[in-house]
């Protein structure tokens, strides 16, 4: 009987400790695993939220291709097949339509930026913010390519959608005119042989700049007279 009580005594302090160990070392790794699945979700849904915003920005050029920039929508605009613009029955050799505008600058929005287009300068710091969520569209242009440039920079340069995690993090809108004469376009390819075929790419870098998406699309397209 003596021998048997002593056999279901209990455990050993040593035992009593390597047993703790391993059930802290097995907190600790669900913990890690709990950390590393939020960390998934949140880049998960920042990607997501990117291909959102890309086909967003490739729609408005895309379903605004022929909208004049700079003039009033009000005005009467007339777009000639060989892509002659006429406004109030006026020739307007200088007059851009939005992939024309586009294919002359580069629409960039920095982590952070406060740009006020409304002002002329795309460089120019907006007054500091108030806390106030403010409309996109609170400055109206007069056309709609302005219109769209004002919201994608209230978008991306608010970080309203997207988490700014570092000075890599950027948002760039990129048109190309590409046809096979010198001169006339600024990127050559002898298999076009109209006045312009224009290549849009969209860029947004997450993650301070470690994962990237790109979008390559047909902006417009101008035949040669």
């Amino acid at each position: 009987m003596k021998k048997k009580i002593k056999n279901i005594l209990g455990l050993t302090i040593l035992e009593a400790l390597m047993a703790t160990a391993v059930v802290g070392i097995g907190f600790v790794a669900i913990l890690s695993m709990v950390n590393y699945s939020v960390q998934s979700i949140d880049t998960s849904g920042e990607r997501t939220k990117a291909n959102y915003l890309v086909s967003m920005m490739a729609e408005d050029v895309i379903g605004h291709k022929n909208s004049i920039y700079g003039v009033n929508t009000n005005d009467k605009v007339v777009i000639g097949i060989d892509g002659t613009i006429t406004i109030d029955g006026v020739d307007k050799p200088d007059a851009r339509k939005f992939s024309d505008h586009l294919a002359g600058q580069d629409f960039l929005s920095r982590c952070g930026d406060n740009v006020d287009l409304a002002a002329g300068d795309a460089t120019a710091n907006a007054p500091a913010d108030d806390g106030t969520v403010k409309s996109l569209y609170e400055v109206q242009h007069v056309d709609a390519p302005s219109n769209k440039e004002e919201k994608w920079m209230r978008i991306f340069s608010e970080n309203r959608f997207l988490k700014c995690k570092g000075e890599n993090d950027f948002k760039r809108m990129k048109v190309y005119k590409i046809c096979r004469w010198p001169g006339v376009c600024p990127y050559q390819d002898p298999s076009v042989t109209d006045d312009g075929l224009y290549i849009g790419r969209v860029q947004i870098n997450l993650n301070n700049g470690k994962k990237r998406k790109f979008l390559y699309f047909q902006t417009d397209y101008k035949i040669r007279k």
